[in-house]
């Protein structure tokens, strides 16, 4: 039987349920058994396995340290923090052994090198300090290669569905993955480049259209649909992560 955490409510008229940062909550009526909620947990235990085993594999928290990982358009990548003459952002490859059961497979994983130059390193004399340099330096190499995708992806999306903006900036957001003025300007978040190439194509569509529509309306949603008809897929996807996406600092 799966542990889950219960909370029940006088109110509530039906069972739910929640997988939330690797935890099972059901919310239920005051009068409901114990055994007919065990019983439920049960019939639904293969959708939450599923949930549970695909949250374990996307990272909660980036904490910018050795081993934390976070997510690359789209993929889960580990970091490795290393010293160099210079600094420097780089992906490679290594494989490692994983035991499963009584299997032994070689898995492969993706690293996202950190190199901090000998000079600043020298000044890293705190935990705190080095984990601020590392979102430094992740910063700074995200924001360019978003700044690359984004514009490249804008341009050739422009001239496929006849919208093109007066303007395009990439900048970092706290709360939003993009926006359009009436002016015409479009700019986008470039945490962006750690979502999928298909999310990125949505909220770039989803920006273009309101060129034509600056609101929410029935008809933006058309529009939105005729150039992307999987829109809900990569809005979902956004949901799903929406806790992985937004960096908080080392602290």
């Amino acid at each position: 039987m799966l542990e889950y955490k219960l909370i029940r409510s006088k109110r509530r008229r039906t069972l739910s349920l929640q997988v939330k940062h690797g935890q099972v909550t059901v919310r239920a009526p005051h009068y409901v058994t114990l055994a007919f909620i065990d019983t439920f947990i049960q019939k639904k235990s293969v959708w939450l396995r599923s949930k549970l085993a695909e949250q374990q594999e996307i990272p909660e928290f980036c904490d910018f340290s050795q081993g934390s990982s976070l997510l690359y358009l789209g993929e889960k990548v580990t970091l490795n923090i290393c010293i160099a003459k210079k600094p420097e952002v780089y992906f490679s490859h290594g494989v490692g052994p994983e035991i499963e059961s009584s299997n032994y497979q070689q898995t492969t994983t993706k690293y996202l090198n950190i190199a901090i130059s000998e000079r600043i390193n020298s000044r890293l004399t705190e935990l705190l300090a080095r984990s601020k340099q590392i979102k430094k330096q992740l910063e700074i190499y995200f924001k360019q290669q978003a700044e690359q995708l984004i514009i490249d992806r804008l341009e050739l999306i422009s001239k496929e569905i006849a919208l093109s903006p007066t303007m395009i900036s990439i900048r970092q957001y706290r709360a939003r993955w993009g926006s359009c003025n009436n002016r015409g300007e479009v700019s986008f978040n470039y945490l962006l480049i750690m979502t999928p190439s298909y999310v990125i194509d949505y909220v770039i569509i989803h920006e273009l259209c309101h060129l034509e529509h600056l609101n929410h309306s029935k008809e933006f949603w058309q529009l939105v649909e005729k150039f992307c008809p999987n829109y809900q897929i990569a809005k979902k996807w956004l949901s799903t992560h929406q806790s992985q996406l937004h960096w908080q600092n080392p602290h």
